[in-house]
């Protein structure tokens, strides 16, 4: 036999032994259970006979005792008559003290069987209880001197309207007019406790500055939220494959020519999140310009359906950029950046030059820019363009002339590129009752069920479970007052992701409007652990996506 041939025999063997030695463990093991249940079912039978004895036993004495009452009945009887002819004429008072005697003798008798019969089922019940292994027991008296009364415990800190150290003097207004808490879709500025008491000192030359600052600040832009770069598209088939969809939209927008394409995303899309039930789906951008072309696009077909590109519910339309060249006229630029006077035109026929279109555009006015949309490839016209027109009064008048136009066997879309949420505040802010008047605002959006609540957590206060436990309950026991909570999100940080969209928020869906718009009226400007609580709407559709 060659080693190997010897090798695998013994590994054979060995593998033979283990099998044995589990069936042999199987075998006792099934023995064991056998058994015990065997002397279980024992145990429970010898149980069960000895309490039939005993009721046996006990119906045996109470028809003994039945059949004595009887015969010491008839004894009487026979007594009595024995008595009658025995006595004759004795006194009757005489016979009468003797039947009392036996009476009580009798009655004597009884109790003493009474009493042992007694006796002798309690000690078989004892025994019966011992044999059950749950005898009884007395419980010890419970001592209530140290336990404080419901009315007089101290209630637990809710952390609500509760002012940071240093500022209690400092009024919800002025929280908000320090510019600290933008509009809706715009970033948050470093907090900058200076500003906070300039105006609470109320110096004139800080309030200037305040505005100055306020008024030059680019990060207030909504152009820079990622608001601005979200698209919703609606109206989807049914979808298996997510990623097969978002490559369709990602071919789509990155075959056409746009001058912001830097190489700085490989995919216009960055990050996307469907709904549960597939239908919709919320797009964010790389840029705001990718959003505008998406919304464009809106009726374009996948899977045999026109799909519906909208903005979202709280995008804010960026301001219009103060222009310090002066325009040459008859000049017009090559680019078209976000503003409320931005028009899209789509379904333009592809054989229409930029000429042609530009020559229909110029009947309503003297246009500030123009960008036809074209294949990166190829050059062709996408039938897609954007124009502004310099008199911003020209804008609904040319939205309404072109849009329906025929043109061929197209109809032209014109509408607004940038539809959503107008600004309170321009750049151009230069008095306090502007201030004043944004201040009071507590939100831009549409009435929703959804109240966002902003500045009152932070990513650490949510690590701990007790502490995340303990604001979901202070939450949702304030937010009662106004009408009933549906259900409340607070998205924290994960293991896998320790910054995850939505961190620091807190949404709030109530039954209806109505409760709502109560909730964010009474909650903001309220203090929630030493924060300046800040309160908007939020869409429906984006807390359903969990598009935070």
């Amino acid at each position: 036999m060659s080693e190997n041939g010897y090798l695998d025999a013994t590994r054979e063997a060995d593998s033979e032994r283990h099998r044995e030695r589990a069936r042999d463990r199987e075998r006792r093991e099934r023995h064991s259970e056998r058994e015990y249940r065997e002397h279980r079912s024992d145990r429970d039978r010898d149980r069960h006979s000895d309490r039939d004895r005993r009721d046996r036993e006990r119906d045996r004495d109470r028809e003994r005792e039945r059949d004595r009452d009887r015969d010491r009945e008839r004894d009487r009887d026979r007594e009595r008559d024995r008595d009658r002819d025995r006595y004759g004429d004795r006194d009757r008072r005489d016979r009468n003290r003797d039947r009392e005697r036996e009476r009580e003798r009798e009655r004597r008798d009884r109790e003493r069987e009474r009493d042992r019969r007694g006796r002798t089922d309690a000690l078989g019940d004892d025994r019966y209880e011992r044999e059950r292994g749950s005898p009884r027991r007395e419980r010890s008296p419970v001592n209530l001197d140290d336990v404080i009364p419901i009315g007089e415990r101290q209630r637990r800190m809710t952390m609500w309207d509760i002012k940071p150290k240093g500022y209690e003097s400092i009024t919800s207004e002025q929280a908000k007019l320090s510019g600290l808490f933008p509009l809706p879709g715009a970033p948050r500025q470093m907090n900058d406790a200076a500003r906070l008491q300039a105006l609470a000192q109320g110096a004139e030359d800080g309030e200037n500055s305040l505005l100055k600052q306020l008024a030059i600040s680019a990060n207030l832009r909504p152009s820079h939220s990622r608001q601005g770069k979200r698209a919703l598209v609606s109206n989807l088939p049914l979808i298996d494959n997510e990623r097969e969809f978002v490559t369709f939209m990602n071919n789509l927008i990155g075959s056409i020519d746009r001058d912001h394409a830097d190489g700085s995303h490989e995919n216009p899309i960055v990050v996307w999140q469907f709904s549960t039930d597939k239908h919709s789906v919320l797009l964010e951008f790389g840029s705001t310009e990718d959003a505008t072309i998406a919304v464009a696009l809106s009726g374009v077909e996948y899977g045999g359906y026109k799909l519906k590109i909208n903005r979202p519910k709280d995008y804010v339309v960026p301001e219009k950029m103060q222009d310090t060249s002066a325009h040459v006229v008859g000049s017009i630029s090559p680019s078209v950046p976000d503003s409320p006077d931005k028009i899209s035109i789509a379904n333009i026929p592809v054989y229409l030059t930029e000429d042609q279109i530009l020559e229909l555009l110029k009947e309503f006015g003297e246009l500030k820019g123009f960008k036809l949309l074209k294949e990166k490839s190829t050059g062709e016209s996408r039938g897609i363009a954007f124009c502004e027109y310099i008199d911003e009064q020209i804008t609904e008048i040319a939205c309404e002339g072109l849009n329906g136009m025929e043109l061929g066997d197209s109809v032209l879309v014109v509408r607004r590129a940038c539809l959503g949420i107008q600004q309170a505040v321009s750049t151009g802010l230069s008095s306090v009752s502007s201030m004043a008047e944004l201040a009071n605002s507590t939100s831009g959006h549409d009435p929703t069920r959804i109240l966002q609540l902003l500045n009152m957590i932070v990513p650490e206060d949510l690590n701990d479970e007790d502490e995340y436990e303990d604001i979901i309950a202070d939450v949702q026991e304030e937010c009662e007052k106004f009408g009933k909570v549906v259900d409340l999100k607070i998205p924290r940080p994960t293991v896998s992701n320790k910054t995850p969209l939505g961190v620091g928020k807190i949404f709030v869906r109530f039954e209806n409007e109505d409760a709502c718009t109560a909730a964010l009226k009474a909650l903001a400007g309220r203090k929630f652990a030493d924060r300046t609580v800040v309160t908007t709407f939020f869409p429906e559709e984006n807390y359903e996506v969990e598009a935070f």
